[in-house]
């Protein structure tokens, strides 16, 4: 598999991007926030042939939770000159843009977690490392398809953590009392939609959370189209493409047939309807059902996961939705024993099966083959074939999505302007090509060559 090129930008080099992306990236105040009182103090190191303790931003390993205590005390125990000291950071975004005001004062954390679509601009800005020469004893753990998530100009810049096979997770027991074939194209899927309408005039097949940028860009992958793709040294913006856009038609159709509930996730009120039967499926990761979980545990037996809905039946494609990865800053005063300690937690063979215990979905061979004799999610106990349904789309049906180095622009422009285009009914195509004319004007603006 081809991995995609990073252009650089014609003007100022990655330091000019650097502070450019700071400033993008400092959502909220968090840039501001993170002063040398309270940023994660740079990892000290009693010399080269003494003890190293690397520090490690993370949000999937909490201190507090004895699954990741077992982990970080096991790789200490097999690596007795290196501790792992855990700091819990908010996220891709928060993460991002304390890294890079790391990197400008000179000094940073060892390991890094960030979700894929946050590593294009850390790598443009200069502020990851090159990790690919400490990978070569752990590249035949992953697969291809998984690498290419970290891998840019033939460079790998980061161990996957986890990753999110995209699947239709649903209400089993509703969509038999109401006599509802699972769909397998999107085209079923409007047409249950309509039936579940029918059947109950309080209920949904699924909420329309507008804010939700990866899930359109992972349909718009799936239709064919790239939002953030490149051309040599020139970036290719496809949100207004005609594939994009039709995704973008068939959404606005269901919303104005009041189809699908103009709803974000994940608040009081969706948590309630999930509950209460309201809400009967959700297109997301095979993360999805842990979600579920843990806002309507009582729900737990009623629901089950199938593959994902194609554009064109029998033309299968899946993209991944969300995800993480463990990269190596650029100034990491123990870049060598970080890059071991990231490839042994994401890509060997313990240490992928130890993911497992965080809820997880590895990205590793071992860690994926772990969870076909592995307890089926606490939302399905009786769907036993859960995690062959899951690996058997990792295998055959994924397809990247591209993220591109200013994501955060494309984020602000698109998710709002969706929203209130859903409750007044106004043109989906317009936000997305409102989106599309942002990005590029900023990434032009950054000095980068954009082609059409």
């Amino acid at each position: 598999m081809t991995s995609p090129t990073l252009p650089q930008p014609r003007r100022g080099g990655r330091r000019r991007v650097l502070l450019g992306a700071a400033l993008a990236l400092a959502l909220t105040g968090s840039l501001a926030a993170c002063s040398s009182a309270d940023a994660p103090s740079p990892s000290q190191s009693a010399g080269e042939s003494g003890p190293v303790t690397l520090e490690f931003w993370t949000w999937s390993l909490k201190g507090s939770d004895p699954a990741a205590k077992a982990i970080v005390d096991k790789y200490h125990q097999e690596h007795p000159n290196v501790t792992v000291k855990l700091s819990e950071v908010g996220g891709t975004t928060e993460t991002a843009s304390k890294l890079l005001a790391a990197d400008q004062a000179g000094g940073t954390p060892d390991v890094v977690q960030i979700e894929y679509r946050g590593l294009p601009a850390l790598v443009v800005a200069g502020a990851v490392k090159d990790i690919t020469a400490d990978l070569a004893g752990v590249k035949a753990n992953v697969d291809p398809n998984i690498w290419a998530q970290t891998t840019f100009n033939n460079q790998v810049y980061g161990v996957p953590q986890d990753i999110g096979p995209m699947v239709l997770t649903y209400r089993k027991d509703l969509f038999d009392k109401f006599g509802i074939k699972v769909p397998t194209t999107w085209d079923e899927y409007a047409k249950a939609a309509e039936q579940i309408r029918k059947k109950d005039k309080d209920a949904y097949i699924a909420s329309f959370a507008a804010n939700q940028l990866e899930f359109f860009a992972a349909q718009a992958a799936q239709a064919g189209a790239q939002w953030w793709s490149t051309d040599g040294n020139a970036w290719k913006v496809g949100i207004d493409s005609e594939p994009s856009l039709k995704t973008a038609d068939f959404w606005q159709d269901l919303v104005e047939r009041d189809l699908v509930k103009v709803e974000p996730l994940l608040t009081p009120e969706w948590n309630a309807k999930v509950n209460d039967g309201k809400i009967l499926s959700w297109a997301a990761a095979a993360w999805a059902p842990s979600v579920i979980y843990s806002v309507a545990p009582d729900t737990a037996g009623k629901w089950e996961s199938a593959p994902l809905p194609q554009w064109t039946a029998g033309q299968a494609a899946v993209p991944f939705l969300g995800g993480s990865a463990y990269l190596v800053p650029e100034k990491s005063k123990h870049a060598k024993e970080a890059a071991a300690f990231a490839a042994w937690l994401g890509a060997s063979e313990e240490g992928s099966k130890l993911l497992l215990g965080l809820d997880l979905f590895p990205g590793a061979n071992a860690g994926r083959q772990a969870t076909l004799s592995h307890e089926p999610p606490k939302l399905m106990p009786q769907q036993k074939d859960f995690y062959q349904v899951t690996d058997q789309v990792i295998r055959n049906t994924t397809i990247p999505v591209t993220w591109g180095p200013n994501v955060n622009v494309a984020q602000t422009a698109f998710g709002d302007a969706l929203n209130k285009a859903a409750l007044d009914q106004t043109s989906f195509r317009a936000v997305y090509q409102a989106t599309q004319q942002a990005v590029v004007a900023d990434l032009q603006k950054t000095g980068y060559t954009v082609t059409k």
